[in-house]
């Protein structure tokens, strides 16, 4: 019985540190596509208000993002600014970012769930499970630092490769190119500002990170320093 319940005290936590990469992408993902002005910031970074002269570039915006992030079913967007291509394009980002935000906040649900089972698991220790949090934080948040860094390094290096693979991996073929001389999607979200938010998506992952993994660290050392190296060596399937 004790074997088995260190043994399930083992995968719950390891699940719950998977679980934390997925939650910190997450909300800075979020955070950013949705982000109205940053978007005020791209468009006068890339010309797009001269570009797009005559139009309402930040209604047209405000209209994608709010259909982006609020509609529900498999309709196309209602604005007469986009053609039927670039309509279907929206409509296949707006399923992505709806499948990607659905890991986010299943993580978030299944990281509390499982810490109401280690809670049980544990049998209400509190002190062991506050020690079990810390070093799942300190885990997840710094293998979401080195994945974020290799990211940050990539994308540098080869933006367009990176950008390339994405569109390959996620959307159909012949469906995400488009001719700025008629189609005023790439116009209106030039190539050079999803680098941008690629790397504030990225950057805030890092910074992110970087604050939980140094206060989790930092907690740890300050109530538990006299056996720091011990904590470690012992999570976590022992107490």
């Amino acid at each position: 019985m004790k074997l088995n319940k260190r043994f399930f005290t083992l995968v719950v936590s390891i699940l719950m540190v998977i679980a934390v990469p997925f939650i910190i992408y997450g909300f800075n993902l979020n955070s950013a596509i949705f982000d109205k002005d940053l978007y005020k910031q791209e468009f006068l970074k890339y010309n797009v208000y001269n570009n797009l002269e005559g139009y309402d570039v930040e209604d047209i915006n405000d209209d994608v993002l709010d259909y982006l992030q609020f509609e529900k079913n498999n309709k196309l967007i209602q604005n007469d600014f986009f053609n039927e291509r670039e309509k279907t394009h929206l409509l296949d980002v707006k399923n992505l970012i709806n499948k990607i935000l659905a890991i986010f906040y299943f993580s978030i649900i299944l990281f509390f769930i499982l810490l109401i089972l280690l809670i049980l698991l544990l049998n209400f220790n509190f002190k062991i499970i506050f020690k079990k949090i810390l070093i799942i934080l300190s885990i997840g948040s710094f293998l979401t630092l080195l994945d974020a860094g290799l990211f940050f390094l990539l994308s540098n290096f080869d933006f367009v490769f990176v950008f390339d693979i994405f569109h390959k991996t996620f959307f159909s073929a012949g469906t995400f190119t488009f001719n700025p001389e008629f189609e005023n999607i790439v116009v209106l979200y030039p190539e050079n500002l999803f680098f941008n938010f690629l790397v504030k998506i990225i950057s805030n992952t890092i910074l992110s990170s970087i604050i939980i993994l140094f206060l989790s660290l930092l907690v740890i050392f300050i109530f538990f320093r006299q056996n720091f190296l011990k904590f470690f060596q012992k999570f976590p399937t022992r107490k």
